[in-house]
């Protein structure tokens, strides 16, 4: 004899829950992302706005268009570049290398660059840029 019917319950997902959590997540995103037009971008480099005195003289390696290379106003046939940063390093203790590099040349040739300069002992590289002009504001 039963006097109840045993009801048996559907199990239900409930939605609300997991639309908030869901809303909160979009937020999150589009607040956390920077939104930035990169198709418009032009960049002018190596201009720099900000510059730091230095304490001590750097090495300064300068590249033109024609990658034509001096160390410290010394010309050095590119090829020998690698030798004569460890032989500079080797005479003078300074670990920071300054590299002026003509804005033609190419970013490749600049990594190999910096490459040479880190494999010579250099700690520190450091690029040289020219002043921005003021009136431009981003």
């Amino acid at each position: 004899m039963r006097l109840f019917e045993p009801r048996t319950r559907r199990p239900r997902i409930v939605l609300t829950p997991l639309i908030d959590i869901l809303f909160l997540l979009i937020i999150f995103f589009v607040v956390s992302s920077r939104l930035a037009d990169e198709s418009g971008l032009t960049l002018r480099l190596p201009e720099s706005g900000q510059s730091q005195s230095l304490e001590r003289t750097p090495v300064l390696v300068q590249v033109g268009a024609d990658e034509t290379v001096q160390i410290d106003g010394l010309p050095v046939q590119p090829e020998r570049l690698g030798d004569a940063l460890r032989e500079l390093r080797a005479s003078e203790p300074v670990d920071l290398l300054v590299l002026q590099v003509d804005h033609r040349v190419s970013h490749g040739r600049v990594v190999q660059l910096m490459d040479t300069a880190k494999a010579a002992g250099f700690l520190r590289v450091a690029f040289g840029t020219q002043p921005a002009p003021l009136a431009e504001e981003f």
